[in-house]
């Protein structure tokens, strides 16, 4: 998923990040999307954009 999708998506220009983490997040909104719909992200933005501060910020994503 493009940055700028996710972006919009989360209504942050700023996603915190290095390029693979933001890869693994555009995985996961894309694997959202499919499951729940793109109004549910939509709907659920803030408790998704604050689970993606803590999962960057404790660097749980480790680099393949």
């Amino acid at each position: 998923m493009r940055f700028e999708t996710m972006a919009a998506l989360l209504g942050r220009n700023d996603l915190p990040g290095t390029p693979e983490e933001l890869a693994v997040l555009g995985a996961r909104l894309e694997d959202l999307i499919r499951l729940n719909g793109e109004q549910w992200v939509l709907d659920n933005r803030r408790k998704l954009l604050s689970e993606w501060e803590f999962i960057v910020a404790r660097r749980i994503i480790s680099p393949s």
